[in-house]
């Protein structure tokens, strides 16, 4: 078993350089399955227009209002991308947690060849992604629904992977609860259930918001230790806090 620090960079929890972070103007309210779910536009430190899904007071998705809507706005999710760098081939990909679906729509439009499931626990959610968060577009120019890449899933989490499936490629977690995920994603039965619906040499990749040491870096340590316990290898990217965020996001990579 190993535990690697394979870089660092500046990154937040919403890691966008957001001018009007509070910003005053029109937004869409919503009530959905983890509370009030605000929908508003701000603009970016080049002017570029950015929309983003505010819930329970924690801003989890965002998206450009143009033609660009597959490029990913925060600079963490980009950072999913470095399964397709650790020599494995990357055909079929598990997301959880999709929000506003950036980064199954980015998989889609980036990785001609990939396959996405989108598990995403609230309908609610998935229909706002369609309307505001250029889902149905996306849908509709890369023929989905045809082809059968991206398929949506509307489950939570450990209840998706402990059915009968496919094996996956790569499963990314990047479900958050009011900024943490959900207790019952952190535990032994949620990582033998990622392990088992892994291919073999199949990656796992979730996002933790944490310091890397200190007190506060207890609940990182823990999962680090529990993937250890179980997979081949274990790798972590951590990310610097930036001027909009107090915590740290911390990429964690384990490799079956």
């Amino acid at each position: 078993m190993a535990i690697t620090a394979v870089g660092a960079t500046a990154l937040a929890l919403a890691a966008v350089a957001i001018r009007n972070r509070f910003f005053s103007g029109t937004y869409l309210r919503f009530d959905t399955m983890f509370g009030k779910t605000r929908v508003y536009q701000v603009s970016d430190d080049a002017g570029r227009s950015v929309r983003l899904l505010e819930v329970g007071g924690i801003v989890q998705s965002g998206t450009y209002v143009d033609d660009d809507y597959t490029d990913l706005v925060f600079e963490y999710l980009k950072r999913y991308d470095m399964m397709f760098e650790l020599g494995k081939p990357i055909e079929h990909v598990c997301v959880l947690g999709c929000g506003g679906y950036d980064y199954p729509e980015h998989l889609i439009a980036h990785y001609p060849d990939v396959v996405v499931d989108a598990v995403e626990i609230d309908p609610a959610i998935t229909s706002i992604a369609r309307r505001y968060f250029f889902l149905d577009r996306l849908i509709e120019e890369y023929d989905t629904e045809v082809t059968g890449r991206l398929r949506l899933i509307c489950a939570d989490a450990l209840e998706h992977l402990q059915q009968p499936g496919p094996l996956y490629d790569a499963i990314v977690n990047d479900v958050f609860d009011a900024g943490a995920p959900p207790v019952h994603l952190t535990t032994e039965e949620f990582a033998q259930a990622v392990h088992a619906r892994l291919a073999p040499g199949g990656l796992y990749l979730t996002n933790i918001v944490s310091p890397l040491e200190g007190p506060n870096a207890r609940f990182l340590h823990e999962q680090v230790a529990l993937l250890q316990s179980m997979f081949d290898q274990v790798d972590i990217l951590p990310c610097a806090t930036d001027e909009f965020a107090d915590a740290d996001n911390v990429i964690v990579i384990a490799t079956k």
